[in-house]
Order: C-alpha cells, then structure tokens, then sequence
C-alpha cells in the first residue's frame, strides 16, 4: 500500500528536468558552435575548389552545433537519470592550468634565450608543455583527472603547434588526452596517436590546405 501510495504522489517530470543530462550538453554543445562560428567569423571561406582557412572551423563548428541539436532532441523526449550534485574541481583544475601559461607568456623573452642555438619560441613552448603536463600531475589529486587532461591536452596542442609542428604537437597531445581515463593502455594508445598523427599531418597540410608546418623550426 505505502509503495503504490508513493509512486502515485510522484510528481510527473517536466520537459526540462525530463532527461537534464542531455538536454543541458546538448545546449552545451551548441554554445560552444556558436562561438567558433563568431571567432572565425572573419576567416576567408572557400576560394573555388580550395579550401580557405575559415573553412575547416565553420565545418566543424556545424557538425558540432548538429550533434549539439541531436543530443537536446534527445534530452526532450527521452527519459533520462536526473541531475546529480556536481562540484567546480574539474572545470577550476582546467583554470589553474591555463593561469599557469600567464607568467611563462610573460617571460617568454627571457625564458627563448635559456638553450642558445634553439629558436626561442621553441624553448618557450617546451617549458610550457611541461610546466602544464606536471601541473596536471598534482591536480588528479584534487580534481578529476578526465577534465585536468583533456585540458592539458589542448594547451600543450596550442603552445607547441606553431613552434614545435603538427607532427610532434599531435602526437604528445593525444598521448596526453589518453592519460585521461585510468584504463589506459600504453601500446594501443601510442598506435592509435600514431595513426592519428599521421591522418592530421595528411588532412589538414594536403587536404584542407592549411599553412601547418609539420616539424619544429630549427
């Protein structure tokens, strides 16, 4: 009696709080769209068959947005878990990481000069990846690992890409994002980055006819 009793005073859930999870993401997701579509707003699209710079980020800014669509669709009219109680660690580690190129910004004319006979934006990208993977390190104790490196990831990506290559930077970055998860496994992952380094270095160079230097700029 006292079962039934309750599951009839349940509350019918509302189309917001229906399957919160996706519904909130996808919404996420097509935020995050539409600023890649506003930041490289001004980025040349195609020139007759070739692809122009702003080409590639628009596509990707699209399929993103559609994924977003999809996972709100979704959200509305399936039934989901609800949302649980989450804490500001993960996206606050992502924060301390990338305060922590502030200073290395800052100093960077006098940190290129510390190896002579290396170009100083290489240099300065080295210290950075370094300064942010061993940051990473210390936060897991804090936060969850899986937002810490994939935001890692990404930093290391952006310093050392101009400096240091596609070649290189896509490969530590992926290594890097794979150290997100605990079941990592060494020798699929270092394959895996491999193959992917080498889709990247074709795609964007070749395919997409990126001004992307491959190697570092000795």
């Amino acid at each position: 009696m006292s079962e039934s009793a309750g599951r009839g005073a349940e509350a019918p859930r509302s189309w917001l709080t229906r399957n919160p999870k996706d519904l909130w993401g996808g919404l996420v997701l097509i935020g995050m769209a539409g600023f890649a579509l506003w930041a490289c707003s001004d980025l040349p699209g195609m020139r007759g068959f070739a692809f122009g710079p702003g080409t590639a980020p628009r596509l990707f800014a699209y399929l993103l947005m559609a994924v977003g669509v999809g996972v709100v669709l979704v959200g509305l009219f399936t039934d989901g878990p609800p949302e649980e109680d989450f804490a500001f660690s993960g996206p606050l580690g992502g924060a301390v990481l990338l305060v922590a190129l502030i200073p290395i910004t800052y100093y960077s004319a006098r940190l290129g000069h510390i190896v002579p006979g290396v170009a100083p934006d290489i240099i300065v990208a080295a210290i950075g990846a370094a300064v942010v993977l061993a940051l990473a390190f210390v936060l897991i104790r804090f936060a969850p690992r899986g937002p810490v490196f994939i935001t890692a990831a990404t930093l290391i990506f952006a310093v050392t890409v101009r400096p240091i290559g596609l070649v290189i930077a896509s490969f530590v970055s992926l290594v890097v994002s794979a150290y997100a998860t605990e079941e990592i496994r060494w020798v699929e992952t270092l394959v895996w980055a491999a193959v992917l380094t080498l889709f990247c270095s074709l795609l964007f160079p070749w395919g997409l006819n990126l001004p992307l230097q491959l190697w570092p700029r000795f």
